[in-house]
């Protein structure tokens, strides 16, 4: 197999893992509140969560481990102030210029920071109860995003 031959199958490749994401996109866009998902959609084994750890393990669109726990992280500090949605939101809206931060550093791929940035949009939607369970669908989403990454290698 010549050099082209290999470029062109890993761009292939790269196009389906791309599409995949933006497939998950497209399909958290159609929900309206976050809380809408299903656990088996984002948490089971070839869910949104796993997809998107494989998504990011690969060389060329690497989100390094410590990237995903910083940002697992800020959402568990935010969490774990037990307050309610009101109490919380300042912190919850300072995570995505946070991410633009990130995203504009290239330590982490736009690609993950256009994913985050839909999933954010899904959480400060309906009532305050609406809100908290969106916040912690938000955290468990998170959550096996971590944990399949983990699985697919510590980079």
């Amino acid at each position: 197999m010549s050099y082209n031959d290999r470029n062109q199958r890993n761009n292939r490749n790269s196009d389906n893992r791309n599409s995949d994401i933006d497939n998950i996109i497209s399909e958290i866009s159609k929900v309206k509140m976050l809380k809408d998902l299903k656990a088996k959609e984002y948490a089971d084994e070839k869910g949104y969560a796993d997809k998107i750890a494989k998504h990011f393990s690969g060389r060329n669109n690497e989100l390094k481990t410590n990237q995903l726990r910083k940002l697992f992280g800020a959402l568990r500090d935010i969490e774990s102030k037990e307050g309610n949605w009101e109490e919380i939101e300042p912190q919850f809206y300072l995570l995505k210029p946070k991410l633009a931060y990130d995203a504009g550093r290239n330590l982490i791929p736009k690609d993950f920071y256009k994913l985050m940035m839909n999933i954010l949009r899904k959480v400060d939607i309906g009532n305050v109860e609406d809100k908290n369970q969106n916040f912690k669908t938000l955290i468990n989403f998170l959550e096996a995003i971590v944990s399949y990454r983990k699985f697919y290698g510590d980079k």
